[in-house]
């Protein structure tokens, strides 16, 4: 049973945040167990001067084929704003464990690059009714954002190794690796605005002679094919000093035009901080991203786009101190992005925890965009996991 726990993508955060492994005992002898999460949210937006409930259903499934073949998948269910079902694979792989401490993994991933992605994005466990401001619209807004994300909850289709190394008594130092299929360049004139999947067009760059200049627009969905030969590499290197403290780096980079002279590149620091009363969580990323630059001169020049963005997120976790706030949190986090599309973000919160795996959240942020419109948004959420 405990490898089949290793198939939970989320099973390290679970086991920090309340110190015990999903799974129930009396599912020690089963070769397939479910697991999941889901919320219902109701959402109040002043810049595009609307409300609505929406509702989302996430089973994990998990089967053990043997002792050292796992298979997992998570599958989305949810309904759009036409009032359409929609169904997505969010990742379903296939574990060979080569020892204890190294598993080989291949199939659709969820890429591990810092913590949010991997870790903490279900709603159950993300202490924020949002997501952090420098990533996409997963587990937050959606359709427009007024703060651009600097890359989405990524996973792609294609293979990975796991490795840990004990350092001693709770002292691990975990490494991950991957090749995927990588990205791709939107096709011209795409006007979705959804940010799940792409990285939106963006305006302004400074330090290229004061032009107005777009960023290409980039498909991160995850396909079963590549545009060309090229492959996304990268990986994920932490140290965890359990059940307390994790900080990690990342690193991903991939060519998405079809003749691979056009690059992407990302790269990540996170921290991961627990204690008795309070949690503080934290990433900043940078990412590269090449284009063709237009010169009269020189044909097929590249120019390269440079943004930056960080965020930090503190919860004060009152009923462990307080008897009379007994399942209270107060939440507040700060997120800016840099360089284009410069904006940042207050976020502030409560959640009421009716028990360890069901929280109803109410959270309040305030959008400042340098080059565009201010938002300011308030949503309910009553999430669970199971």
């Amino acid at each position: 049973m405990m490898n089949m726990l290793k198939l939970l993508p989320i099973a390290i955060a679970t086991a920090v945040v309340s110190g015990q492994l999903l799974a129930n005992e009396q599912q020690e002898n089963s070769r397939f167990a479910i697991a999941g999460y889901g919320d219902v949210k109701y959402e109040d937006s002043k810049v595009m001067d609307s409300s609505a409930f929406s509702a989302r259903f996430i089973p994990i499934f998990l089967f053990s084929l043997n002792d050292k073949i796992h298979i997992e998948a998570e599958t989305e269910i949810s309904i759009d704003q036409q009032g359409e079902t929609e169904i997505e694979l969010e990742y379903a792989d296939i574990h060979y464990f080569l020892s204890d401490t190294t598993t080989f993994t291949a199939g659709k991933l969820l890429l591990p690059f810092g913590q949010y992605g991997p870790y903490q994005h279900p709603s159950w466990i993300n202490r924020s009714v949002f997501s952090p401001g420098i990533y996409g619209g997963i587990g937050g807004h959606g359709g427009y954002q007024p703060m651009q994300g600097l890359l989405p909850v990524m996973s792609d289709i294609g293979v990975g190794i796991q490795h840990i190394i004990p350092l001693g008594k709770n002292q691990k130092i975990f490494f991950d690796l991957y090749m995927t299929n990588g990205l791709a360049a939107e096709a011209p004139h795409d006007d979705e605005e959804e940010g799940h999947d792409k990285e939106s067009t963006l305006e302004g760059n400074e330090e290229v002679d004061e032009h107005t200049l777009e960023l290409p627009e980039l498909a991160f969905e995850a396909r079963s094919g590549d545009n060309n030969s090229d492959k996304a590499l990268g990986g994920r290197i932490s140290y965890a000093f359990l059940p307390g403290v994790e900080v990690g780096a990342s690193y991903y980079t991939a060519k998405y035009d079809d003749d691979q002279k056009l690059g992407f590149t990302a790269t990540g620091f996170d921290i991961n901080w627990i204690g008795n009363h309070y949690i503080v969580r934290g990433e900043y990323i940078k990412t590269e991203t090449d284009d063709f630059e237009e010169d009269e001169h020189e044909e097929n020049k590249v120019t390269t786009f440079d943004r930056n963005g960080w965020y930090l997120q503190a919860t004060f976790m009152a009923g462990k101190m307080f008897n009379v706030l007994q399942g209270t949190d107060f939440v507040v986090e700060y997120a800016e992005t840099n360089k284009i599309n410069e904006a940042e973000r207050w976020a502030y919160g409560i959640n009421y925890w009716l028990d360890s795996r069901a929280v109803i959240k109410a959270t309040y942020e305030d959008t400042t965009v340098h080059d565009g419109e201010d938002d300011k948004r308030f949503a309910i959420q009553y999430s669970y996991g199971f």
